[in-house]
């Protein structure tokens, strides 16, 4: 899956686009007289891209959002659903995504919904569509398909190849660019050689080529990218033989269908035996992938590790691999006819199986390593780049699912990815790959342990407590015959979350106390801060403030000793929710403004919406009623009520009964609703900018943030209160971290800048270069 945001859209759109106005008309016709259009063509003919434009052009008229949604790489039909909403932003980690689930979440939004290549999941996206249309009178849909969907309502609108000079006459350059394939193929080798133009000479050769390749457009610009190499005449030549060997073989294609098929043939022999190589192997993975994995799965001894990059070189400046800068670096990519090519070509050699095998390992250490490092400074970052390789760990997964005995290493990636999921707002889809791969691998072992625990946590999480208990009572059986390894009592994490949401506190409260003893020592640092964030939660619930902000404190300790970010999100909505109850305001607003400037680089859905309505119970406790409701509203969207359970935490609800109760007193019926309703049309990053203005830092790593200045943002907050005189404890205070972690932070900040008093510290402030 693939998501392309507006300003990636528009890029894509206005940079990639020659000629098709006509077509471009026809879409903007199509849409205004039918709510699904389908682009249907052959491979290459430029489906996508025209639907790229169309959707550009057409934003104005969606109030709502135009969204796009990269199907290609999606090879089960029961991920569609999830696909969509993730590609929508919909951060719901309740909801068990359905197509109803879907169209209940959609039905009063007026958006325009880009389905891009579904011809491989027809009977499945047929579905999908006639739901949302039947039940979300507001939303409209442009997919790209070799073939229709062939749904009631459906229009088709055929995208044909570009413009080509119709014979041999001889034309002068300014009569051959009324023809948009000529255009676009000069264009392109302009690209690849600047200042290259079509004129009198190299015309007539031009516009046979363009003919030759009838107007595909992305045959047309593999053709251009070989100017770097060859001239005009001779890739010329070298396609009239490769059109003669076609012509004598097997006809039965149609014939654009040949034509493409000749053109990357064509291509494929332009490269070297490294790069063809290459090429083929690369097409194991389903979309994007970076340099570590293109050197860990395509090198060995055929295709040597210091081949990889002169390899890689060559197939971008052929443009055969696309090359992406993203946030997290530089990924590269094949466009689906060249990887279906590629696939091919590394299924006759024999070879996918063993490709789809080191594909599988090189995903599951990355995720066995981004469990590793994931309580950690390195958080966010792993949380972007697993965004990325959200299609190859699908693609991991389906071949530990779909090979005998493979079945144990997709428990391994799974169990890894549990919080990835979580924080990324893939919920149910962890749920349902937890789900195959348990009824498949039913072998006791270790990794069936903890994916047990994971499973029933991340069910425990979407308040599906039946399903949880069946997958607890075989987590306990097992914890007896695996009672000497550290994974055997994971399980009871999940076991006092059950107790919790039966309202047996004293239960969950043995549980996770006898858990934080066991495990207070060992590496299960994430399932150590579940324990502590639920024990605070319970001791809230039993009316024990004392001992619940002592273990919040222990949580957020531990998430400041390793420089973590979700976890520690959790601990200071808790803190500020145990602050708000026992009257001190200021601090529980302070704590509750931190936990929402850190989940605005997490989809963290629960979190971000307790977070907000802890807010709003602060601004009724403050008089703020106005707010408050606006609040009240925000939190209600976020957490997606229609289709949802009202909290993760019901235990709460007497809480924010009293609080809209009050505040309605206040602002009396109708001010409130209208407050209410405004504020339900927000969203999760409008409401944070309100209440925090816009980002320091937006869209910077934590590596770039760190390359800029030497003290991390925590160090640097430590560093201004020991500016204005503060001792150790007014800081802990302050910030809502305990002394010794204040402590911590003078030493780290005095040992980074080689300094051996607070005056250098307060000094340093002063000429702002912290």
């Amino acid at each position: 899956m693939a998501l392309v945001s507006a300003e990636g859209l528009q890029a894509i759109a206005l940079t990639s686009f020659v000629g098709r106005r006509a077509e471009l008309s026809d879409v903007k016709r199509g849409l205004s007289a039918s709510r699904m259009l389908t682009l249907t063509g052959v491979g290459g003919v430029g489906k996508t891209r025209l639907a790229m434009r169309a959707a550009w052009e057409m934003r104005r008229s969606f109030p709502d959002g135009v969204y796009w949604v990269e199907l290609a790489s999606v090879d089960d039909g029961y991920l569609l659903p999830q696909t969509v909403a993730t590609a929508m932003e919909i951060r719901d980690q309740f909801t068990t995504w359905t197509a109803d689930a879907l169209a209940e979440r959609l039905r009063e939004l007026r958006a325009l919904l880009v389905l891009d290549n579904f011809e491989h999941q027809l009977d499945a996206c047929a579905e999908l569509v006639a739901r949302l249309l039947t039940r979300c009178p507001g939303l409209r849909v442009l997919g790209t398909s070799r073939e229709p969907l062939s749904t009631p309502g459906e229009r088709v609108l055929p995208v044909l190849a570009l413009g080509v000079p119709p014979d041999d006459t001889r034309r002068p350059a300014h009569k051959l660019r009324a023809f948009e394939a000529i255009r676009l193929f000069e264009d392109r080798a302009a690209a690849a050689v600047p200042h290259f133009e079509i004129d009198d000479h190299n015309g007539p050769a031009v516009a046979r080529l363009c003919r030759r390749l009838d107007g595909i457009p992305l045959a047309i610009e593999l053709a251009a990218a070989s100017l770097r190499v060859l001239s005009v005449e001779e890739l010329l030549r070298r396609l009239d033989d490769r059109f003669r060997v076609l012509t004598s073989g097997n006809r039965a294609a149609l014939p654009r269908l040949q034509t493409l098929r000749a053109s990357i043939d064509w291509s494929f022999d332009l490269c070297t035996e490294r790069e063809r190589t290459l090429w083929a192997r690369m097409s194991i993975f389903p979309e994007s992938c970076d340099m570590d994995a293109v050197e860990a799965v395509c090198a060995d001894a055929a295709l040597p590790h210091g081949e990889i990059l002169p390899a890689l070189t060559g197939l971008v400046g052929k443009s055969v691999v696309i090359r992406d800068e993203r946030e997290t670096g530089v990924w590269y990519r094949l466009l689906e006819s060249i990887r279906q090519y590629g696939r091919e070509v590394l299924h006759a050699a024999g070879q996918e199986q063993e490709l789809r095998k080191r594909h599988r390992d090189w995903y599951v250490k990355v995720a066995e390593e981004t469990r590793r490092q994931w309580f950690g400074p390195a958080q966010v970052d792993l949380s972007r780049r697993a965004r990325l390789n959200d299609a190859n760990v699908r693609a991991a997964l389906d071949f530990c699912l779909a090979v005998s005995d493979e079945s144990h290493q997709g428990l391994r990636l799974a169990d890894a990815y549990r919080d990835v999921w979580r924080v990324g707002g893939l919920t149910s889809e962890g749920r349902l790959w937890f789900e195959r791969l348990l009824d498949k691998d039913v072998e006791p072992s270790v990794p069936r342990v903890r994916a047990l625990a994971s499973a029933s946590y991340l069910a425990l999480m979407q308040n599906d407590l039946a399903t949880a208990k069946g997958i607890l009572e075989e987590s306990r059986k097992l914890a007896v015959d695996f009672a000497q390894e550290q994974s055997a009592t994971l399980y009871q994490v999940a076991e006092a979350v059950a107790a919790m949401q039966q309202y047996d506190f004293s239960k969950a409260v043995v549980l996770l106390e006898e858990f934080v003893a066991r495990h207070r020592n060992t590496e299960e640092l994430d399932w150590l801060a579940s324990a502590l964030l639920n024990l605070g939660i319970s001791h809230s619930v039993r009316g024990d403030g004392e001992r619940a902000m002592a273990n919040w404190t222990k949580l957020l300790d531990l998430c400041e000793q390793h420089r973590e970010t979700w976890r520690r999100t959790w601990a200071l909505w808790g803190l500020g929710l145990e602050a708000w109850r026992q009257g001190d305001w200021d601090r529980a607003e302070a704590c509750e403004l931190q936990c929402l400037d850190a989940q605005r680089v997490f989809d963290d859905t629960t979190c971000a919406a307790n977070c907000i309505e802890t807010i709003s119970w602060i601004a009724a406790s403050t008089e703020r009623s106005e707010q408050a409701a606006e609040l009240a509203g925000a939190a209600h969207t976020l957490r997606g009520h229609r289709s949802g359970p009202r909290s993760q935490f019901p235990f709460f609800a007497e809480y924010q009964d009293r609080c809209q109760a009050q505040v309605r007193r206040a602002l009396g019926e109708e001010k409130y609703t209208r407050a209410f309703n405004k504020g339900t049309g927000l969203t999760f990053d409008q409401v944070a900018t309100r209440l925090l203005g816009e980002p320091a830092a937006r869209g910077k790593s934590v590596r770039e943030e760190t390359a800029e200045h030497p003290l991390t943002k925590r160090e640097r907050e430590v560093a201004n209160l020991v500016a204005q005189g503060m001792s150790n404890k007014q800081i802990a205070e302050t910030l809502v971290i305990s002394q010794r972690t204040a402590e911590a932070h003078v030493e780290h900040i005095l040992t980074k800048l080689g300094f051996t008093s607070r005056t250098q510290i307060a000094a340093l402030v002063a000429q702002g270069r912290t």
